[in-house]
């Protein structure tokens, strides 16, 4: 009795979410890697917790190694289609002993059309990252972002070039995500499933490709006041081909203003 009280309470809350504003649902993220075609709205600032932590070795946006990622990000909107972000960056690592400040990125990200002007929302990414630990200090990368929202569903598919440089030169790489997305009582709760990986060529040795997939949830409310939304997005997976075999576990916490 008590846990049928629980459960159509639970439903209730998720029910009211549901229809709380959308502000907070404007730049959320569905996904712990895979990003969907949207920017921050004009003015609107984000404060964005990521933590991220992979058991046998490197994962997107996680440590060069086996261990934790935390990265702090600022996110403004500059106008209603193009936003900036800052992100600052701390590794620790149970393996290689690399701990403290992992470093910066800067990204911006350019919608090309307003949504649902073509048959997929289209969305530039450019990113440069200046990191003190792996196997590369400096990283540069451009993305093409596209994605579709049909009803509930969203699909979202991200390609991008990157280029690293370290100790052993220039090393070109190739990043890849994949993600389906459907709301759940609304669009307060989105439940998804991504695959996300890359494939790189070190300097006399032979390509290496890398894959990970696993399911994602995220919940996104509006609030009143100076904070006026927030949005929590958790993902798991584990590396399923080539060179990845770590699992991973990635949560993204967001504040915006």
């Amino acid at each position: 009795m008590h846990f049928n009280i629980i459960m159509s309470r639970a439903v209730a809350a998720l029910a009211l979410a549901s229809l709380w504003p959308a502000s907070a649902r404007a730049d959320r993220r569905a996904y712990a890697a895979t990003y969907e075609a949207v920017t921050a709205p004009q003015g609107e600032l984000d404060v964005e917790l990521w933590n991220t932590y992979s058991d046998e070795g490197e994962v997107l946006n996680g440590a060069p190694a086996k261990g934790y990622r935390g990265m702090l990000e600022l996110e403004y909107g500059i106008t209603s289609r193009w936003d900036v972000a800052l992100y600052n960056i701390l590794d620790v690592s149970s393996e290689t002993g690399t701990t403290g400040y992992g470093g910066f990125k800067v990204e911006t990200r350019y919608r090309v059309v307003q949504p649902r002007t073509w048959f997929v929302d289209p969305v530039i990414y450019l990113e440069y990252q200046f990191l003190r630990h792996g196997d590369a200090s400096h990283k540069a990368e451009i993305k093409l972002i596209v994605a579709k929202d049909i009803g509930a569903w969203n699909v979202a598919v991200n390609g991008a070039a990157e280029v690293e440089h370290g100790d052993g030169g220039y090393v070109p790489e190739t990043e890849y995500a994949a993600g389906v997305s459907r709301e759940l009582l609304g669009p307060a709760l989105k439940l998804g499933v991504e695959a996300f990986g890359k494939a790189e060529k070190p300097p006399g040795a032979a390509t290496e490709a890398f894959l990970w997939a696993g399911p994602a949830l995220s919940w996104a409310t509006g609030l009143s006041g100076a904070m006026h939304g927030m949005w929590v997005t958790v993902g798991a997976g584990k590396g399923i081909a080539g060179a990845s075999k770590s699992w991973y576990a990635t949560a993204i916490a967001a504040f915006q203003f």
